[in-house]
């Protein structure tokens, strides 16, 4: 049986800001509303999530504007490092899914191709240099996206399964 193949150019990101609560405490949230359309999510299995903890904090768990700053820094270095991995065709190996602030972390989400591209890249960055605040990343295997439903539900007109 001969691989599938398919010609795809991923969606021009759209991004959506929500303000909203978790655990009764404010969350900032950037989602790429492309992705709530996107009709190949099976050619991204895999759900990453990118965490950096911060300690400087303003009202209700919040960064302060410094520290702000050095969360923005941080994921202009991550951000780049798993979008630009590119697969065996030379195609996109990760979409960028949303942003979070909330509670002391600043989650970076995608949905990913290939693990193995986003992991050596990922842990390249990791020993490249002493990082000012600490993260961490996990992969989980998501064929369905159900991880992604946690940003996609704050859309008021997803339907029950989308994500």
């Amino acid at each position: 049986m001969a691989d599938k193949t398919i010609q795809l150019e991923p969606p021009e990101p759209l991004y959506t800001l929500f303000n909203t609560t978790r655990k009764e405490l404010p969350e900032v949230i950037f989602v790429n509303e492309a992705l709530l359309t996107f009709e190949h999510t099976e050619i991204f299995p895999w759900y990453l999530s990118i965490e950096v903890v911060y300690a400087e904090f303003a009202d209700n768990e919040m960064p302060t504007p410094t520290e702000s700053e050095r969360l923005n820094d941080i994921c202009d270095q991550l951000e780049p490092a798993v979008l630009e991995g590119r697969t065996e065709f030379d195609a996109a190996n990760a979409l960028f899914l949303a942003r979070s602030t909330w509670g002391g972390i600043r989650e970076l989400a995608f949905q990913v191709h290939d693990p193995d591209i986003a992991h050596k890249s990922l842990q390249q960055l990791l020993k490249s240099q002493d990082w000012e605040l600490e993260w961490q990343y996990e992969m989980r295997h998501d064929p369905t996206w159900q991880d992604a439903g946690y940003f996609f539900k704050l859309f008021p007109l997803a339907k029950g399964g989308d994500g």
